[in-house]
């Protein structure tokens, strides 16, 4: 089995006492193309925002490419990167950010 380029394994992501998401289960595979549809407020641009580590999670484990987003694992521990090693992995993640001017008015 091949490494999935985004896996997602129980992301719980809160705001206060709102849980925005809540045990989000997701895989990837290289190649694939994943669409996430849902109302507004559901989650889906915090859960972008996670896979950027732009947000961090309050639960769950999220990979890309194999590798732990925002994080590295020492023994049982995750310990958070610091900023330089985070925007050195979000180098090969590309994101669009919601009415970033794209198009003309």
């Amino acid at each position: 089995m091949t490494t999935p380029m985004v896996d997602a394994q129980g992301v719980r992501k809160h705001f206060g006492k709102l849980e925005v998401l809540k045990g989000i289960d997701l895989t990837v595979g290289a190649g694939e193309v994943c669409c996430l549809l849902g109302p507004s407020g559901s989650g889906k641009s915090t859960f972008l925002r996670c896979i950027n580590h732009l947000e961090t999670v309050d639960g769950g484990r999220l990979s890309v490419d194999g590798q732990l987003v925002g994080y590295r694992r020492q023994g049982d521990r995750l310990h958070e990167l610091r900023e330089r090693e985070v925007a050195s992995r979000r180098r090969d993640i590309g994101m669009v950010f919601q009415r970033f001017n794209l198009f003309p008015t």
